[in-house]
């Protein structure tokens, strides 16, 4: 299965990039994983003009993938939850992309295009820090569907 992670935001702190590379390398072949950073806007009039330009952004790094939105109004999923998606999607689907917006959000035209909707939490977090955790659930979900001692109940 081929994985993107498409995020607004680039020129992420050294830690970041470091915790990000260290969940993916976990990763079997099973998973490849790729990061598109997009620069954010920065000449704009509206907050809305500001989503649109990074939703252009997106799409055009977009083709047929499954697409899973980052939002905090989405559904979540516990960990074994979240595993048990995986497995079904990389059953049906060869590519699927995660896609989170910057700090004023996503525009709708990538919310309506959303084949999911997916809330880590009821907390906001920093943009730049959802790459990581997405890397972690994606790593914590292999090892679920492994059997790999990572995940405790």
């Amino acid at each position: 299965m081929k994985i993107k992670i498409i995020s607004i935001g680039n020129k992420m702190p050294s830690w970041i990039n470091e915790a990000f590379d260290s969940y993916i390398s976990k990763l079997d072949r099973d998973f490849s994983t790729q990061l598109i950073e997009i620069k954010p806007e920065k000449k704009f009039d509206s907050v809305e003009q500001k989503k649109l330009g990074e939703a252009e952004k997106i799409l055009s790094h977009l083709d047929k993938e499954f697409l899973i939105v980052l939002d905090e109004k989405g559904v979540q999923f516990s960990s074994q939850e979240f595993a048990q998606k995986l497995e079904h999607w990389s059953e049906h689907f060869k590519h699927i992309a995660f896609i989170i917006g910057g700090a004023d959000g996503i525009h709708e035209n990538i919310l309506h295009k959303a084949n999911l909707t997916w809330s880590l939490s009821k907390s906001t977090f920093p943009h730049a820090f959802v790459r990581v955790l997405i890397a972690e659930q994606l790593y914590r979900a292999h090892s679920i569907l492994e059997n790999h001692p990572y995940h405790r109940e």
